[in-house]
């Protein structure tokens, strides 16, 4: 019988194809189904259509040089260090983070995938979080959590937005650290160019000097993360927080979710041994602005699903998280007004405001030695799930 070179063309390309993916599929048992058929027809009546064994030399070749890419693969992989990501592939590793991922999974629109990811306000925490989902495969397959490992969920790509330089390049070095550099964007840039004073976005008439596009002009993703976004706004773009969700949303391809984490705003006093941390609050602010810097200004969870509704999405559900606070949780943010004193205008100003910081440290201390287990509770962090509708435009 006489056999077309285009025929034989097709047949080898069958063949390849099934020996390409016999080294690539994740599960064992597929793997051994396809080696055995691929086996089954070089070892077949079939095979001599190929009429020379120059085509099962290619072959051969073919398959050398896919198992050397893949042993590639592994070794890049051993070589990185992933224990500060390692905790995100357990259930309890990030109660936050690990309800958004609870709640991607059950999302039928999604299916357990985050598409193309936005992190509209990235730091290295979030950053660590999405590299542990980019190496969510293997971090499950090394970590023997078992029942209590978090669900074996995926993303496309990332892009990772900061308005500030140097988070810009600690972002990127860490994702070269983390090998994710190749699986996505860090690019610095500020949400408020092109809002109109009524609040819509201006795409095409950018205001920016250079008559450039705005920022991701034209993208659409899949998944939007505003993680503590609105509370970090007034450090760059004051009184633009109202807007944030409305500039955001041309982002959100119809369907996708936007994940909002933020900090329910600590009061002024309580009345309860919690004051404490009341306390350290008010100065800690203080000497953030006697240091001429701005502070952050965090909103409620009423404001956030108010101001979700209103640029279009639906609120899905939300979720809290009562925060716990021991001793050296409150020297962190005691410490944190330390570094303003330098820039205090007059030295005498610094050095009674230090005073005031010693002794809140102190008082922490005497609280926290009060209480059963060392801690105090004292507001929440929450996470608000909007969608934006499917039939939107």
């Amino acid at each position: 019988m006489t056999i077309s070179r285009s025929y034989q063309s097709i047949v080898l390309l069958f063949v390849s194809r099934l020996s390409a993916a016999a080294l690539f599929t994740p599960s064992l048992a597929l793997s051994t189904s396809v080696t055995h058929h691929c086996n089954s027809i070089r070892s077949s009546s079939q095979l001599r259509l190929f009429g020379s064994s120059r085509f099962r030399k290619k072959d051969k070749q073919l398959d050398h040089q896919m198992e050397s890419a893949a042993d590639v693969a592994t070794q890049k992989m051993a070589q990185l260090d992933l224990s500060l990501i390692k905790k995100f592939a357990h259930k309890n590793g990030d109660a936050l983070f690990g309800y958004i991922e609870e709640c991607q999974v059950d999302d039928p629109n999604n299916k357990g995938s985050f598409g193309r990811f936005l992190d509209a306000g990235t730091g290295s925490h979030s950053l660590r979080w999405m590299a542990s989902i980019l190496h969510r495969e293997h971090l499950l397959a090394n970590t023997g959590n078992g029942a209590l490992s978090s669900p074996n969920i995926s993303m496309d790509s990332f892009t990772a937005i900061t308005a500030d330089e140097n988070m810009r390049r600690r972002v990127f070095n860490e994702a070269k650290e983390l090998g994710i550099a190749d699986k996505g964007d860090v690019i610095i840039g500020n949400w408020k160019e092109g809002v109109g004073k009524d609040g819509t976005v201006e795409f095409g008439a950018s205001d920016t000097s250079d008559g450039s596009k705005l920022l991701l002009e034209g993208q659409q993703f899949d998944t939007i993360l505003a993680d503590y976004l609105v509370g970090a706004i007034d450090g760059f773009s004051p009184y633009f927080q109202d807007l944030i969700f409305n500039r955001l949303v041309p982002h959100l391809a119809p369907g996708g979710r936007l994940y909002v984490i933020g900090l329910q705003p600590i009061p002024d006093s309580v009345n309860s041994p919690a004051n404490i941390m009341c306390k350290i609050r008010r100065v800690r602010d203080a000497c953030i602005l006697l240091a001429n810097h701005r502070c952050y200004r965090e909103y409620p969870l009423d404001w956030i699903e108010r101001h979700l509704r209103k640029s279009g999405l639906n609120v899905v559900q939300s979720r809290t998280y009562p925060i716990r606070y021991d001793h050296a949780t409150m020297v962190r943010q005691i410490n944190v007004g330390r570094s303003k004193l330098k820039l205090f205008p007059t030295k005498g100003m610094a050095a009674e405001m230090g005073k005031v910081l010693d002794d809140l440290e102190k008082e922490s201390l005497e609280v926290t030695r009060k209480q059963a287990d060392g801690r105090i509770t004292l507001g929440y962090d929450y996470v608000v799930v909007a969608e934006r509708p499917v039939d939107s435009d």
